[in-house]
């Protein structure tokens, strides 16, 4: 892969990934550095993205709070998804993947709406239309 510089902050942190179809598949929350043998800067292996990649960013109990809510919420899958750099083909203005999106994308959005929001009253009622 092309070794390019670029600011991981600016350029990557909180743009919208996009699949290989073009379907949201969540936001970059953080990203996976690895370091070279031998030396060298760091350079990027992976996006993470989904709910449970805040956690470990969160300090104190908030932080400790959080972890242990995904992983109850989400016992199979505590870790947050993990997208190989190799997989994505292009950070402007959003990461495009060249692959679908990991499985695990959106399933504690998924529960929260099933299990939360859809159990207040009109929640279900009606579509994006307005209807």
């Amino acid at each position: 892969m092309e070794e390019i510089s670029f600011r991981v902050g600016f350029v990557v942190l909180d743009r919208q990934i996009l699949d290989r179809d073009g379907r949201p598949a969540g936001k970059v929350d953080d990203v996976e550095l690895t370091w070279e043998e031998g030396g060298g800067p760091p350079v990027m292996s992976a996006l993470l993205t989904d709910s449970a990649a805040l956690g470990p960013r969160i300090s104190g109990r908030a932080g400790r709070i959080w972890r242990s809510a995904m992983r109850r919420l989400r016992p199979s899958v505590p870790e947050p998804a993990r997208i190989a750099v190799e997989d994505v083909t292009a950070f402007s203005p959003s990461a495009r993947l060249s692959t679908a999106a990991p499985e695990q994308v959106g399933l504690v959005e998924e529960w929260l709406r099933d299990h939360l929001i859809g159990r207040i009253p009109g929640a279900r009622r009606g579509d994006d239309a307005g209807e």
